[in-house]
């Protein structure tokens, strides 16, 4: 529904994220594919709408996490290529065939309830554990696992893949060793079964080791404009986070304020008060530039190119902020925010432009 007058939203800039996805293919070698992720609603964006313009902008498919991430974009009109990224449980596989999507398996009780419930033969990837620790098959077990795949008529395998523990600044000589042993395994595994897609670069180690490409890549932060690594690209923000100023109160020096009587002016202050709460995922610790870092760390939002720092604590539907730096301020203006954007709560209204 259409609201002329909004007290918070979400903006999100396709535009932004088409560039993003244009600046990540100028950085791939000849012939490498990318997939561009949307899993947890593309990170907070949106999968249907950020799904549409990827494949739209070039991306070679869409990664989700589950199938039913995969079912929610076959049922609002996305037709591409799509691949389930965690395997799914076995009592799945009825639905993983409905999706139409490219299926990760990491068993032999998956692959055999995919070989049952299919009805022609469906596309699968197998995944390789290196250290993780939450899915996979043992790196060593890879080549046997294939042979027995291969004599499944409908499974089809279509890639091998490896997601890595890698943490960018904290493990770089193992993550190194770690796509050592992946792309020999990897291209064993390809010549012995010709076709096979190897993938395990994501964003962090498509920038920290843009040697290690393999024949796909599979970007998710550094297409909402998070760069997780210290190499530079120029990427877009495409998200942002607002909301309007609700009301105005002039404060006495020393007056308490806010919860519990915790805050204490330390002057005479102008205190807006914004319509939004932890409930719209506000200070869920977003990690990002509008949170200060030191004596008592604390968040705040921008106003009119202003720092307009939150007062006292964050309720659940209100927060209070400091609006000293910005002497004009009055009710209806509107304050950007910092946010987790996978916490941002599905009931903030997103606006695409």
């Amino acid at each position: 529904m259409k609201q002329s007058y909004r007290l918070k939203w979400i903006e999100i800039d396709l535009s932004a994220i088409a560039a993003n996805i244009d600046r990540v293919r100028k950085a791939l070698q000849p012939g490498t594919r990318f997939m561009a992720v949307v899993k947890a609603d593309a990170y907070g964006h949106g999968a249907v709408e950020v799904g549409a313009r990827a494949l739209a902008s070039g991306a070679d498919c869409l990664g989700v996490l589950t199938v039913e991430e995969a079912l929610y974009l076959r049922e609002h009109g996305i037709a591409g290529k799509i691949v389930v990224l965690a395997p799914p449980s076995p009592v799945e596989a009825a639905a993983a065939v409905r999706s139409r999507a490219e299926i990760t398996i990491d068993s032999e009780a998956l692959a055999n309830a995919l070989n049952r419930a299919a009805k022609s033969p469906i596309l699968v990837h197998l995944d390789l554990d290196f250290g993780l620790g939450r899915w996979g098959l043992a790196p060593a077990r890879a080549i046997s696992f294939l042979e027995t795949l291969a004599r499944r008529k409908k499974l089809v395998c279509s890639g091998i893949s490896a997601h890595l523990d890698y943490l960018p600044g904290k493990n770089a000589v193992e993550a190194e060793e770690k796509l050592d042993r992946f792309d020999r395994l990897a291209g064993a595994a390809a010549k012995r079964f010709p076709g096979l897609i190897r993938h395990c670069a994501n964003s962090s180690i498509l920038l920290d080791f843009p040697h290690r490409q393999f024949d796909m890549v599979r970007v998710g932060n550094l297409l909402y404009g998070v760069n997780p690594t210290t190499r530079p690209i120029p990427l877009k923000n495409p998200f942002a986070f607002k909301a309007r100023v609700s009301s105005i109160r002039t404060v006495r020096k020393g007056e308490p304020i806010g919860y519990a009587s915790e805050y204490l002016a330390p002057r005479a202050m102008r205190v807006a008060s914004l319509p939004v709460g932890y409930s719209d995922g506000l200070t869920m610790e977003p990690a990002e530039r509008f949170i200060g870092f030191g004596r008592g760390f604390h968040y705040w939002g921008m106003l009119g190119g202003k720092r307009v720092p939150f007062v006292g604590r964050c309720g659940i539907a209100h927060v209070l902020v400091d609006v000293a730096a910005a002497p004009r301020a009055k009710i209806g203006d509107v304050v950007t925010l910092p946010i987790r954007r996978t916490a941002a709560s599905p009931r903030l209204p997103r606006l695409y432009i």
